[in-house]
């Protein structure tokens, strides 16, 4: 299996530093060149099938790709990034100062806590292993439009690293990462 993992490009979210896991932000004119210059990165690949999260920030991009290479985009809420819930639409100053036991309890576990109103990383672990399941067996090459967290948890459940290694990927706006996953093992491409 060959898989291409685009982040979707800068919202006014990413911009002014807020969680925005479930709640739907536009991209800003910076996250639409952002997308374009990923998307460059991708012409010539030979693609088999396109995956996405619902978000509008995600569809915006795969709807080009899917044009630009005449594929349908298959929409799967398993690719959504983590849901904030309490914690949505703040600054971590904000999610500080307003839930100080709350944020506490996420600091010293956030593999495990489960935000109110919104998930545990682990939750998101569960269902993108769920996904991953479905394709990793494959000769296919696939994209996957999704979030910066998504994308942390697909590289380290495929390169066999403990969850919270995810944070050792920076995963900028409009990035693109590509990597082979043959018999266990999963390599990335430059």
């Amino acid at each position: 299996m060959k898989l291409i993992l685009l982040r979707h490009g800068e919202t006014m979210a990413n911009k002014n530093k807020r969680y925005s896991g479930w709640t739907d932000y536009d991209l800003t004119e910076k996250g639409k060149k952002q997308v374009d210059a990923g998307i460059e990165k991708i012409i010539g690949e030979d693609i088999d099938y396109i995956y996405s999260s619902p978000l509008k920030r995600t569809l915006y991009t795969a709807n080009i790709i899917g044009s630009k290479f005449n594929k349908e985009v298959k929409v799967d809420n398993r690719l959504k990034e983590l849901n904030f819930g309490i914690f949505e639409g703040k600054t971590y100053k904000e999610i500080r100062n307003e839930y100080k036991e709350e944020s506490k309890r996420w600091i010293d576990d956030y593999v495990n806590y489960r935000i109110p109103e919104g998930e545990s990383l682990m939750d998101v672990h569960s269902r993108i292993a769920n996904f991953l399941g479905e394709i990793k067996n494959t000769d296919k090459t696939y994209v996957v439009v999704t979030h910066s967290g998504v994308i942390g948890v697909i590289l380290t459940t495929l390169l066999d690293l403990k969850l919270e290694k995810m944070w050792n990927f920076k995963i900028d706006p409009g990035c693109v990462v590509k990597m082979e996953y043959n018999d266990g093992f999963g390599v990335l491409l430059i």
